[in-house]
C-alpha cells in the first residue's frame, strides 16, 4: 500500500514584495521560498512533491496548497 507525505504551502502578505506574497512551508515558516510561485512548485515537484489540493486551511480567508509526496 502507498504511503504519502503531506505538507501545506500557504502564502503571506509582505511589503516590497512583487505580488505581495512569499510563500512557505509550514512545516517551516521561518524560512521563505520566495514570492515566484511558478518557480516555488517547479523546485518542489522536482523534489517529487504534486499539488494534492487547495483550500483555506488555516480560516485566513487565503487559499493554501495542499502538497503530497510518496514515500518509499
Amino acid at each position: 500500500m502507498a504511503k504519502f507525505q503531506y505538507e501545506i504551502l500557504t502564502g503571506r502578505e509582505q511589503m516590497g514584495v512583487t505580488g505581495g506574497v512569499v510563500w512557505f512551508l509550514t512545516s517551516n515558516l521561518s524560512e521563505p521560498l520566495g514570492p515566484q510561485l511558478p518557480n516555488i512548485l517547479n523546485d518542489l515537484g522536482a523534489k517529487g512533491w504534486e499539488l494534492a489540493g487547495t483550500g483555506d486551511v488555516g480560516f485566513t480567508g487565503r487559499i493554501e496548497i495542499i502538497l503530497k509526496r510518496q514515500l518509499d
